[in-house]
């Protein structure tokens, strides 16, 4: 399975058919709605630049968006669904285990995005309830100004040594998906007993996996166990002092599946948006913030590791939706939070 992505993303094939191209009653029907609103769990940098550049295009349709961690996003429509609020379109998030919940309740509907034939067959569904519109893996860190590279962290393990007490960041399986998913694939690896020694670190807790980056940056801690790679490897683009720590153990690898909600208020508008999320430029524009994605064409930065060059750890939507509400009761009997 991992082959396969690996392969897929970094294969050079044929061009694939031009996205963000509906049929002329669809684009009618969408400007007549007027607006899509998307539920995203990218960093706010990403999905606003591509909200923006989707504006500018004067469609006569308004990308609106409303950016959370995927814990979050996912209880909040379950909560506006309950009460018979339809606001949301589209969902973008990194826990494939509430996509399959999602998909069992009838809440997301099949839509298969332009231009997408071509994609690594990893990235899409049979039944096209929804696409992989990104991947990463959950990267620790350290800041190269405070830490050495002889001291700094070469495993897992490493992180529990009591020199860090105090000075480490964890963030929340609660609200990061990405966390979430790293955290199985570590328990799987090593068993709750390195989470209930990294809880005796005493590590500072932050909601969001990108949210430990800037703190590392400032100095605000030395050492994070796992954040988004694309937004650590932008901020090093960008001249911060952190560094990645690829444990010989291996990285969390995180697919996030993009879908049309069944009763989106803007339902043409929907399937519009979706196919310029998955076109070229959409494609391009995420490989450039260091994201890993289905399109084979795309051009990744300098800078950017080989998924090959990385022993990835993985796991299925079905462990990680049984494995999403015990990890976080888990975690905040073991940090208190």
């Amino acid at each position: 399975m991992l082959k396969g992505i690996i392969a897929g993303l970094l294969a050079v094939a044929l061009l694939s058919a031009p996205a963000f191209a509906a049929d002329d009653a669809t684009m009618r029907a969408a400007k007549k709605e007027g607006k899509i609103t998307w539920y995203s769990s990218l960093t706010i940098n990403i999905a606003q630049d591509i909200c923006n550049r989707y504006n500018k295009k004067k469609t006569g349709i308004k990308c609106i968006l409303h950016r959370d961690g995927s814990g979050k996003l996912y209880r909040r429509y379950l909560q506006e669904r309950k009460g018979g609020i339809y606001v949301a379109d589209v969902v973008h998030t990194s826990n494939l285990g509430h996509f399959l919940n999602l998909k069992a309740k009838k809440i997301i509907t099949p839509y298969k995005p332009a231009g997408t034939d071509n994609f690594n067959e990893k990235f899409v569904t049979k039944d096209n309830y929804w696409t992989i519109l990104r991947a990463g893996v959950l990267m620790p860190f350290y800041n190269t100004k405070k830490v050495s590279e002889k001291d700094a962290p070469k495993t897992y393990a490493d992180f529990l040594d009591p020199k860090w007490k105090g000075k480490i960041i964890q963030s929340h399986p609660s609200y990061s998906g990405f966390v979430t998913n790293g955290m199985i694939n570590i328990v799987n690896r090593f068993g709750w007993g390195y989470y209930e020694k990294l809880a005796k670190q005493k590590p500072k807790i932050v909601q969001s996996a990108a949210g430990s980056v800037p703190l590392i940056a400032r100095g605000e801690a030395l050492i994070g166990t796992g954040t988004t790679s694309y937004t650590l490897l932008k901020q090093m683009q960008k001249g911060e002092p952190l560094k990645p720590v690829i444990p010989p153990a291996g990285l969390a690898l995180v697919t996030s599946p993009n879908s049309v909600f069944t009763k989106a208020p803007n339902p043409n508008a929907a399937r519009v948006f979706t196919d310029y999320l998955f076109s070229q430029e959409t494609m391009q524009l995420l490989a450039d913030y260091f994201l890993y994605v289905g399109n084979p064409n795309v051009k990744y930065p300098k800078g950017l590791p080989a998924l090959k060059d990385i022993n990835l750890m993985a796991i299925g939507g079905d462990e990680l939706k049984k494995k999403n509400k015990p990890t976080r009761a888990k975690f905040k009997k073991l940090f208190g939070v």
